[in-house]
C-alpha cells in the first residue's frame, strides 16, 4: 500500500501568481496605447508590416515632388530674379531641392531596410518640410498673382495619416504642425485683401486634420486589436501552460536564435538540461496535482536566477527543463548553475520518497556552445552530460567536456 498522501508543499500553495513574466499574456492600456516594453514591440511590428505601404507612398510622393519642380520652371519664368537677391525665390528652390534630398533618402533607407528602428524620425521630417514648403510656395504665388492650388495643402494633411510606419499621435502632431504653420505663416505673408480667403482655408484645414484623425484612429485601434490578439496567441503557443515559461517549441526557437547572435558576437554560449531527481516517486507519494505544484515552483525559482533577454528556460517536457546561458564561460556557468540547484533546494520541498535527499533536488548536465554546431548537437551534449552525472549520483551539476571553438 502506498503511504498516505499528504500537501508537501502548503507553503508555496500559490504559485501562480509569481509565476514567471512568459505567463503573463500582453495588456493593454487606456487609450492607443501599450505598456512600455509592449507599445515598442508594437511599434517595430508596425513599421516593418508597413514597409511596403510606406515604399510605395513614397515613390508617389517622389513623382509629385518632382512634378511640382517643374511647375515651378514654368511658372517661375523670370529665373534671373534668383540673380536679383530675390530671398523668397531662393528660399523657395532651396526648400524644393531640401524637401527632395530627404524624400530621397527616405526611399533609400525604406529600400534597403536600413534604420528600420528610426526612419520613422525621418519620415515625419519629410512630411514637415513637404507641408511648409508648400505653404511658403503657396503664399508666395499668391503675392505675385501666379497659379496656385490651395488644395494641395488639404492633400497634404490626407497624406499624413496615410500608413507610412507613423502612429496615431505622431501623425496628429505632424499634421496640426503643417495646418498651424500654414495658418500663421499666411496672416505674416499674405496681403489684408487676402486674408479672409486664408482664414477659410484654415478652418477648412483643421477640418481636414479632424476627419482625418478619425479615420486614422480607427484604424489603428483596429490594428492594435489584431496585434495584441496575434501576441496573445503566440504567447500562448510558446508558452508551458503550467509553469508560464516557455515551452519547448518557444525555447528551441529561443535557443536557434541565440546561437545565431552567438556565431555573430562570438560570445560563449552554455546550454543545460535540468531534470528533476526521483519525480515519478514523488507523484507516486504525493499525487499529480502536488507534482504539478512543485514543477511550478521550480520553474520560478530557476528563472529568477537568469538574466533576460538571452538567458532562458524552458520546460521539455514533464519534469525536463532547459536552460541557455547567454554570455557565459562553461566555469562561470557551472557557478550559476549551482546557484540554480541551491535556489531548488531552498524552496525545501519534500521529499520523503527520494534515496537521495529529504527535499527535492536536481541533477543538471551543460555543455558549452563550440561556435559551430547545431542546437540539437548542443541539446545531445548536454543530454549526454546529465546521464554522465546520475551515473555518478544525482544531485549534482555536471559539465560535458569543452570542445574547441570552430572559426564561424
Amino acid at each position: 500500500m502506498h503511504a498516505p498522501r499528504h500537501d508537501p508543499i502548503s507553503r508555496h500553495a500559490e504559485p501562480a501568481s509569481d509565476a514567471p513574466s512568459a505567463a503573463a499574456g500582453p495588456r493593454q492600456v487606456d487609450g492607443l496605447g501599450f505598456e512600455p516594453e509592449l507599445e515598442r514591440e508594437f511599434r517595430q511590428h508596425m513599421r516593418a508590416d508597413q514597409r511596403r505601404s510606406t515604399l510605395v507612398c513614397l515613390v508617389t510622393a517622389l513623382g509629385i515632388w518632382l512634378t511640382f519642380i517643374g511647375l515651378d520652371l514654368t511658372r517661375l519664368e523670370n529665373l534671373a530674379t534668383i540673380g536679383d537677391g530675390d530671398v523668397s525665390v531662393e528660399l523657395a528652390i532651396a526648400l524644393r531641392l531640401g524637401t527632395l534630398a530627404v524624400i530621397l533618402q527616405l526611399v533609400w533607407v525604406v529600400r534597403r531596410n536600413r534604420q528600420a528602428h528610426a526612419y520613422h524620425h525621418l519620415t515625419m521630417l519629410a512630411l514637415a518640410l513637404i507641408g511648409v514648403t508648400c505653404a511658403f510656395i503657396a503664399n508666395m504665388y499668391k503675392l505675385r498673382g501666379l497659379p496656385q492650388a490651395d488644395i494641395a495643402q488639404l492633400v497634404i494633411i490626407a497624406a499624413v495619416f496615410l500608413p507610412v510606419g507613423l502612429t496615431f499621435f505622431q501623425s496628429l502632431g505632424i499634421a496640426l504642425l503643417i495646418a498651424v504653420f500654414t495658418t500663421v505663416l499666411g496672416f505674416v505673408m499674405l496681403a489684408p485683401a487676402q486674408l479672409a480667403e486664408h482664414g477659410r482655408l484654415s478652418v477648412l484645414l483643421f477640418f481636414a486634420v479632424f476627419v482625418s484623425a478619425v479615420g486614422a484612429w480607427l484604424r489603428e485601434r483596429a490594428e492594435r486589436d489584431q496585434f495584441l490578439l496575434r501576441r496573445m496567441l503566440h504567447s500562448r503557443a510558446m508558452s508551458d501552460a503550467l509553469t508560464g515559461i516557455a515551452n519547448r517549441r518557444g525555447f528551441e526557437e529561443h535557443v536557434a536564435m541565440a546561437l545565431l547572435q552567438a556565431r555573430r558576437d562570438r560570445a560563449p554560449v552554455v546550454f543545460a538540461v535540468l531534470d528533476v531527481d526521483h519525480f515519478k516517486r514523488y507523484n507516486d507519494r504525493y499525487g499529480h496535482q502536488a507534482g504539478d505544484i512543485a514543477l511550478a515552483l521550480i520553474a520560478r525559482a530557476i528563472d529568477s536566477k537568469l538574466r533576460p533577454p538571452m538567458d532562458m528556460v524552458g520546460r521539455l517536457g514533464g519534469e525536463e527543463f532547459g536552460l541557455l546561458l547567454y554570455d557565459a564561460s562553461p566555469e562561470k556557468a557551472q557557478e550559476r548553475l549551482q546557484r540554480v540547484a541551491q535556489a531548488i533546494a531552498e524552496l525545501r520541498i519534500e521529499h520523503a520518497a527520494s534515496p537521495t535527499a529529504q527535499y527535492i533536488t536536481v541533477s543538471m548536465g551543460a555543455a558549452g556552445f563550440d561556435g559551430q554546431e547545431t542546437a540539437a548537437e548542443l541539446y545531445r551534449r548536454a543530454d549526454a552530460a546529465l546521464y554522465a552525472g546520475k551515473s555518478s549520483g544525482r544531485n549534482r551539476v555536471e559539465l560535458g567536456e569543452n570542445r574547441t571553438r570552430r572559426a564561424g
